[in-house]
């Protein structure tokens, strides 16, 4: 059976005249006819341009008329403005400044421990007594002769008042007086030394030494004093932060040895950049945090950037051409996709930030992105 293809009037009418005016392509080659050569040229361009507008009116009413056409079946993203926020995940320890080791300023053996191991104990509070050697004793006396000597001291200035008695006298006593008032105040503080009293509020953590031991004053540590109250959070930031971090910056910290996280902000930035490792210190509060422990290791996410109106699309939805520009795919209004660049900016997490090349009415193909081609015709399987 032969084929019946059916052609448009301008095709036929083309052809006709051709057929009529020009001779064979075969014939002009075998004339050497370059004139004729360049003519049958030019009316077969405009029969191949008159092909392709009749080829893209058949496509666009197939597209149009076509009910049962194959379409690839996408989903689409709904973009709106949301709150991005950028983090930079650090290791920090936890920290306090009052986390002491309390050493001996008295030579002499333990005569008592007042305290126990996770006592709570207010500043000033005795926590230890060495054996004085008998310095209080010695302390006792010379406050007698200290007493003594201001009472002589006392008489001859009311003498010397009135005129009476002769100056050496006066000052012969007063000298005694001063060297007595002095030796004493020296003897009670080193009586003072022989007991171990709170520097601060806190909870004994460690009692190094037992009753009886012998100490020497700053080489034996008697026991570790340490405030919870007052605990926070050390860590280092490379440079590269230095313009982003600022006090106040918010930050998360998860404590991963309890699995447990919260909220805090940063109290002090350090402006010296330590040169060995290009870093800077900061420091971030704990606040009424639990379970914390000085030196424990603490994760720190800190907030180093932040766009309240941002437009974020998944990392998987981005596409790459060999120039390195990067692209989506939209459904248009025909239902294609359309490739559209775009300029991301940070990731977070599964998510980029869309600096520019879309809008929040754009509706951005989401499974399925990596299966179609530009210009194809989509069909959208949820709706917005």
């Amino acid at each position: 059976m032969k084929k019946i293809i059916a052609l448009t009037a301008p095709f036929l009418i083309l052809v006709g005249c051709n057929s009529n005016e020009v001779p064979d392509t075969n014939v002009l080659i075998e004339q050497k006819n370059v004139e004729g050569l360049r003519a049958r040229q030019a009316e077969l361009v405009n029969l191949n341009n008159l092909l392709k507008q009749e080829l893209n009116k058949v496509m666009a009413a197939i597209d149009r008329l076509d009910k049962d056409k194959k379409k690839s079946l996408v989903t689409v993203l709904q973009l709106k403005e949301t709150n991005f926020v950028h983090t930079v995940m650090l290791q920090g320890i936890i920290k306090t400044d009052q986390n002491m080791l309390l050493n001996a300023e008295y030579a002499g053996a333990v005569k008592k421990i007042h305290v126990k191991e996770g006592q709570k104990v207010n500043k000033g509070d005795l926590l230890m007594t060495l054996d004085d050697g008998g310095l209080a004793q010695n302390l006792a006396l010379q406050k007698v002769q200290l007493d003594l000597a201001k009472t002589l001291y006392e008489r001859q200035e009311r003498l010397w008042e009135q005129n009476i008695g002769a100056e050496i006298d006066y000052l012969q006593v007063k000298a005694a007086y001063e060297s007595q008032k002095k030796t004493y105040q020296q003897l009670k503080q080193q009586l003072k030394k022989s007991a171990l009293y709170a520097p601060f509020s806190g909870r004994v953590d460690d009692v190094v030494v037992e009753v009886g031991e012998l100490v020497s004053p700053g080489v034996s540590p008697l026991l570790r004093l340490i405030n919870l109250n007052n605990m926070y959070v050390e860590a280092d930031v490379p440079e590269a932060y230095f313009p982003s971090i600022n006090e106040r910056t918010n930050a998360t910290i998860e404590i991963p040895v309890f699995d447990y996280s919260f909220t805090s902000r940063v109290t002090h930035k350090g402006t010296h950049i330590n040169t060995g490792n290009r870093t800077f210190r900061v420091s971030l509060a704990t606040d009424n945090a639990k379970n914390l422990a000085p030196n424990l290791i603490a994760t720190v996410q800190l907030v180093d950037y932040q766009n309240p109106k941002a437009i974020v699309v998944p990392l998987d939805v981005i596409s790459e051409n060999f120039d390195g520009a990067q692209y989506v795919y939209v459904v248009n209004s025909d239902e294609k996709a359309e490739k559209r660049f775009v300029q991301t900016g940070l990731v977070e997490g599964a998510f980029v930030e869309i600096l520019k090349g879309l809008r929040v009415s754009d509706r951005v193909i989401d499974e399925g992105a990596r299966l179609v081609k530009e210009n194809e015709n989509v069909q959208v399987t949820n709706s917005l």
